[in-house]
């Protein structure tokens, strides 16, 4: 049973905020926790490099001076792929610095540093875009929200104003398994950038 002296009083865990080595990490995390799909890192990488570093770190740090990382694993495995793909990456960013007690205060960090509570709806998502005249095709290849279902926002050419000859021609394509769907990205990406500039593609539960 909860302490009821906890729901007495709302403090702040937040001890700091500092600049750490992100490649000096370490996670609590097991290699399975989290999967990143294809499609999803690409994005990740994407809004990286397009929108800069604009989330901190969270850590832990123990007793030992070590710095567990509470959300951001991901983050720095693409980042080490961008300083791979020749992009300068700062080896100091800023980190929120959490009160833990132990390493067990601090695994349950993890999981609620990766809850989702509140959800973006369809209507909800496209009046945004609208009200702030957004580019949906660039904000897509950037963003990635599972319950969003991306076929119902793109507009069909029939719904775009203007002559029907000027209209883009879209091509819709379901693959039989995410699998499949992921093997077949490099291919489509490299086929859209060599032949095809301008085109773009989006991933929403198995299609393309």
């Amino acid at each position: 049973m909860s302490d009821a002296k906890s729901f007495n009083v709302l403090s702040s865990k937040v001890i700091k905020t500092e600049n750490v080595n992100w490649n000096d990490l370490k996670f609590l995390q097991n290699d399975d926790f989290k999967s990143l799909s294809i499609a999803d890192k690409q994005k990740l990488k994407s809004s990286l490099v397009a929108n800069q570093f604009i989330q901190p770190f969270y850590v832990w740090q123990d007793k030992d001076d070590t710095l567990y990382c509470l959300d951001g694993k991901h983050r720095t495995i693409l980042l080490q792929e961008l300083v791979t793909d020749g992009i300068a990456v700062p080896v100091l960013l800023p980190a929120v610095f959490i009160d833990c007690a132990d390493k067990k205060e601090a695994a349950k960090m993890v999981l609620v540093f990766s809850s989702a509570y509140a959800k973006i709806t369809q209507e909800g998502f496209h009046d945004f875009i609208s009200i702030n005249q957004l580019d949906l095709p660039d904000v897509l290849e950037q963003i990635s929200i599972p319950d969003l279902k991306i076929d119902e926002i793109m507009p069909l050419p029939s719904e775009l104003e203007g002559d029907p000859k000027l209209k883009p021609a879209t091509m819709k394509i379901t693959f039989v398994s995410h699998t499949q769907l992921e093997a077949a990205i490099p291919a489509i990406e490299e086929l859209l950038k060599t032949k095809c500039p301008g085109a773009f593609f989006s991933v929403s539960f198995g299609e393309i």
